[in-house]
């Protein structure tokens, strides 16, 4: 338990409700107007969020706090700015209190660790990120519609379906689906450029059409190479991967030769570091045909860790790691076969 968020918590819900009931006193005018279900709302949330915070096991459950706190927050602002004659600001307000709200709440529940099964998660993150892009759009239509000025509805739908699709496909392996996973920060960047290019540099060319097709298809042009150059290299499957899978797996050893092999094992599957291993294993087999050394270690040389998307969730990425484990302790079986049969007392 980390006692410092939860101090920490207290002390800020504390002053916080201090400053909410003596701000005339402190500052000589009312800025701030709520009434005591607010404040106190406000204060209880605060320190819940503290004290979630501060178990690590119930720590992801705090975002779920993160909606309520901002509603409340904004209707006091937005209160606040009604009694100080900002009507108009309010009406608004009222008018996407919910979209802001369910966008809210559903980028909070995408963030959330609810269960260890993959597709589970992957679908509740998913759908939650879908909803989340379809609020938004409502959220920025509005708004472009009232202060008149450039939407970001299409922008904002895009983003979170790019986010859902990408997601979804962490509950499967596969060279394709890590092909889409890898593919997210690329086509969020793609987005970005397109949002802004299409909300201001395309007006200045209005006059000059052709420029602006040039750049559209060279935007086109460019995605378009940069992802069928990755999916081609996603797809090539590696030689020794396919002959593995068609190995029989062997027993898992429970005896080991070297204390330094052990040592080694344990450092690749839980960290990845191939070096420990390799150098266990060269000392060994020191006696072994070079051929066969080589044939021994080729799957650890060449093995690769999936990799772990830019733009992820903690759920995502705690999916991709366990993954990877589990791909680890595959390379160490077949290498634990291969020697055996070279070492013949390897089992003793």
């Amino acid at each position: 338990m980390r006692f410092n968020r939860l101090i920490f918590g207290l002390a800020f819900a504390f002053f916080l409700y201090f400053f909410l009931q003596n701000q005339e006193i402190l500052t000589g005018n009312v800025y701030v107007i709520a009434d005591e279900m607010q404040k106190a709302l406000l204060s209880i949330m605060i320190v819940a969020y503290s004290a979630l915070a501060s178990f690590e096991r119930l720590s992801h459950f705090r975002l779920v706090l993160i909606p309520l706190i901002l509603i409340i927050s904004l209707d006091v602002a937005f209160k606040s700015l009604l009694l100080h004659g900002y009507m108009q600001y309010f009406a608004v307000y009222q008018s996407v209190r919910w979209h802001i709200a369910i966008l809210s709440a559903s980028l909070a529940f995408s963030y959330i660790k609810f269960t260890d099964k993959p597709l589970h998660q992957t679908l509740i993150s998913s759908a939650s990120l879908a909803v989340a892009g379809f609020a938004s759009y409502y959220l920025f239509s509005y708004l472009s519609q009232v202060f008149e000025i450039p939407s970001l509805a299409f922008s904002s739908l895009a983003l979170f379906l790019i986010l859902a699709i990408t997601a979804i496909s962490t509950a499967f392996e596969g060279e394709i689906f890590q092909w889409i996973r890898s593919e997210r920060s690329f086509l969020v960047l793609i987005l970005f450029i397109l949002t802004f290019y299409s909300l201001l540099i395309k007006p200045l060319l209005s006059e000059r059409p052709g420029i602006a097709d040039f750049i559209e298809w060279s935007i086109i042009a460019i995605t378009f190479i940069k992802i069928s150059r990755d999916f081609r290299q996603r797809v090539e499957v590696d030689e020794t991967e396919f002959i593995a899978s068609h190995i029989p797996k062997e027993k898992v050893f429970r005896d080991r030769l070297y204390s330094e092999l052990e040592f080694g094992e344990k450092v690749f599957v839980e960290n990845g570091y191939k070096v420990p291993l390799t150098v266990a294993l060269v000392k060994a087999l020191s006696d072994a045909e070079f051929q066969k050394l080589a044939a021994i270690l080729s799957p650890l040389i060449n093995y690769e860790d999936e990799r772990i998307p830019t733009l992820s969730f903690p759920w995502e990425r705690a999916i991709i790691e366990r993954r990877n484990r589990k791909r680890r302790e595959k390379v160490v079986e077949r290498i634990r076969a291969e020697v055996r049969r070279e070492v013949k007392d390897f089992n003793r």
